[in-house]
């Protein structure tokens, strides 16, 4: 009695703290509670009763001959509040101690009243005012010392065989039956708190049969068959790494091996195994399964159409980059990075379509991302650059001829018998002739005489007697030629094209056959001769263009000498790979040459003396000096919509109109007015912009 009274001063107290009512169903905001502090021996069960009666307004029935006995609370010494409304399940505790249990019946209405009747636990099995059904025992979180009754359905495990593993695990007071053969379910009844540690083994054996089943796993975002290959993959490296580590005794199986196909006709694959690892496959596919960056098209044939290149030039430097591997998103061998390549069986293949200038390729989607950012590089439009070159060639010929003839042509037409002797000089400036003046080589008679033949340069001749009688014949000639041939070919191309410009001069080579009765003359084939440009221009860093320059530059220096054969030519060739600034003006070529010779025709002996024997002899001083000079000038167009390209074209075509401007034709006239029209055309938008781009499918510009 005395602790009763100190645990009701101690609540009391705390109500006065407090600023409480006494009655605990008041409505105040801070109900009074009960302090438990330091050890408190010997409460009386009974007064228990009492108290929670008065402050939870309940009402309770026993028999005081079986409810008796005292109770020790141990609390810390600074003191432990219990709310009013913990009351009851302090008292359950209490009675617990005493193997009671509070078993309600009634209800609180006009017609009857609740109470709590306080039983022995031993009777509770058959007291428990609710049977509760529930088919989700995690959902059972009650911790609280009511007695219940569950009724429990299992979905794998055999009712008798759960019931036989629990039996002993059961308060003394509770118990586990099978109600009906058949139905695999069982009814617990115990206190609440024990029937939720027998809820978590409940759930511990009633999991699924352990054997080996299908499944089938739809892939939404990328190819089934890449997918299986990569989860096959990952799933041989975690076996590998699970082998390196030593088994256990008597451990199981790794109940995590599948066999992973894929399925036809659907994007999806099939894996056989057991729970485990199908539920590891699908984490993984849950993982890899996600839409790949950058892809624009699923399955495994994809269209590109190409933009600023040619489709077959695209596609055979992608076949090359792929013959020699090309990294892949696909897992490999451990240390070994993917490839997919020729001697892939999957490796992708890539077709030009020429027609419509675009690529169709097959392969997986993670491949033709690859394939893509390849693709991203190669297909971008290549600045231009115009090429002006300027061939200069600067030829000096000086050809100086002298020669004298003397002869003594007395007695030439003598008809005498005697012989007489003559004498004289020929270097080609007069021919020998019969007193009718006709030349002895084309039927002439008895020689009489000599003709001056006159060509070009002086000739002073000392005639004796008749016309034909020439003692002393003298030519000279001095020839001077100056020439200078300038050639400006001009070119424009993409970085990386070469361009070709060709100036040639032709001309028919004449045949002639002879025949019976006369000379037949025929067309024999064509030889020419001009300027051939090769160059290739590569954009490098800092606006300087590298140019592969290849120059070919023929003539024909003279006429043929034999009927049917070429006359004869001069060739001159540069090949080179220079760096040039770009809109700079160098020279990549240059050649100068000097020749000079000299022909004497002479009389033996006579023709070395001294002064004297310049009447004896022919000379020819000839020299030539040669002066070729090659200029390139690249330029960059650089403008993204063609702009300088455009004021290019348009001062080359008034610089057109200039030079033709003495030509008067309706044709030149319509051409200079429809060729301006285009540069002041208002619906033609400049290259570059969206209003230019065009469907080439449809063959419309886009709105």
């Amino acid at each position: 009695m005395r602790r009763l009274i100190l645990l009701l001063v101690c609540f009391v107290f705390a109500a006065t703290a407090l600023n409480a009512q006494p009655a605990p169903d008041t409505g105040d905001e801070d109900p009074p509670m009960m302090q438990l502090r330091g050890i408190m021996e010997d409460i009386p069960l009974g007064e228990m009763i009492q108290l929670t009666a008065e402050y939870q307004k309940i009402k309770f029935l026993y028999d005081p001959k079986r409810v008796t006995g005292n109770v020790t609370i141990v609390a810390p010494r600074e003191g432990v509040p219990v709310p009013p409304t913990a009351m009851f399940s302090v008292l359950q505790t209490f009675l617990k101690q005493f193997r009671l249990i509070l078993a309600p019946f009634g209800e609180d209405t006009a017609q009857s009243v609740r109470f709590y009747e306080i039983i022995p636990a031993a009777e509770a099995i058959t007291q428990s005012k609710d049977v509760i059904l529930l088919d989700d025992l995690a959902t059972w979180t009650d911790t609280t010392a009511d007695f219940v009754t569950l009724v429990v359905n299992l979905k794998y495990a055999e009712a008798n065989a759960v019931r036989g593993a629990l039996q002993n695990l059961t308060t003394r007071q509770g118990g586990v039956v099978n109600p009906i053969a058949g139905i695999n379910s069982l009814i617990i009844a115990d206190y609440s708190y024990n029937i939720r540690r027998l809820a978590q083994i409940i759930n511990l054996m009633d999991q699924p049969p352990r054997s080996p089943r299908l499944e089938v796993i739809n892939v939404d975002n990328i190819d089934a068959e890449e997918l299986a290959t990569a989860v096959n993959n990952l799933l041989t490296q975690r076996t590998q790494l699970m082998q390196a580590i030593p088994r256990r005794p008597g451990s199981p199986e790794d109940e995590t091996l599948v066999r992973i196909e894929v399925a036809p006709y659907v994007n999806a694959i099939m894996v056989t195994g057991y729970d485990s690892g199908i539920e590891l496959v699908r984490d993984l596919v849950a993982k890899l399964d996600i839409p790949i960056p950058g892809a624009t098209t699923t399955g495994k044939i994809h269209y590109y159409q190409c933009k600023n290149v040619q489709a077959l030039d695209l596609s055979t430097v992608l076949n090359d980059v792929l013959g020699s591997g090309l990294p892949s998103n696909q897992p490999g061998v451990p240390g070994q990075p993917g490839v997919v390549g020729a001697n892939d069986a999957n490796a992708p293949v890539i077709v030009p379509d020429e027609g419509t200038n675009s690529l169709l390729v097959i392969a997986t989607p993670n491949d033709f991302n690859e394939i893509q950012k390849v693709i991203d590089k190669l297909d971008v439009r290549r600045p231009q650059v115009m090429i002006e070159a300027a061939i200069l060639e600067v030829t000096d010929d000086d050809d100086f001829q002298f020669g004298v003839e003397v002869a003594t042509v007395d007695g030439f037409a003598n008809e005498s018998s005697e012989p007489r002797a003559s004498f004289g000089t020929s270097f080609g400036f007069s021919e020998i002739v019969d007193s009718s003046g006709v030349p002895i080589g084309t039927g002439g008679g008895v020689p009489a005489g000599r003709n001056p033949i006159f060509g070009q340069g002086g000739l002073l001749t000392l005639n004796k007697g008749t016309a034909f009688d020439i003692p002393l014949l003298v030519r000279f000639l001095k020839t001077q030629a100056d020439t200078n041939v300038l050639q400006q070919p001009m070119l424009i191309t993409n970085d990386n094209e070469q361009a070709t410009i060709e100036i040639q001069t032709e001309i028919q080579l004449v045949q002639f056959t002879q025949g019976t009765n006369s000379d037949v003359t025929s067309a024999g084939e064509f030889v020419e001769a001009g300027i051939t440009m090769n160059v290739t221009p590569q954009i490098s860093q800092d606006g300087y263009i590298t140019l592969e320059l290849d120059l070919d530059i023929t003539n024909f220096t003279g006429e043929s000498a034999t009927p049917g054969v070429s006359p004869p030519r001069q060739r001159r060739r540069v090949t080179t790979f220079v760096t040039v600034p770009d809109a700079s003006t160098v020279v990549v070529g240059g050649l100068k040459s000097s020749t000079s010779s000299k022909t004497v025709s002479k009389i033996p002996l006579l023709g070395d003396i001294p002064l004297i024997g310049e009447l004896f002899k022919s000379q020819r001083t000839v020299e030539r000096r040669t002066n070729l000079y090659i200029f390139l000038r690249p330029k960059i167009l650089k403008d993204a919509n063609f702009d300088d390209y455009k004021d290019l074209s348009l001062e080359k075509l008034r610089q057109a109109e200039r030079d033709t401007a003495k030509m008067e034709t309706p044709q030149k006239t319509d051409f200079y007015k429809s060729a301006y029209d285009d540069f002041t055309r208002k619906d033609n938008p400049p290259p570059g912009t969206p209003e230019r781009h065009f469907d080439y499918q449809g063959l419309k510009k886009k709105d």
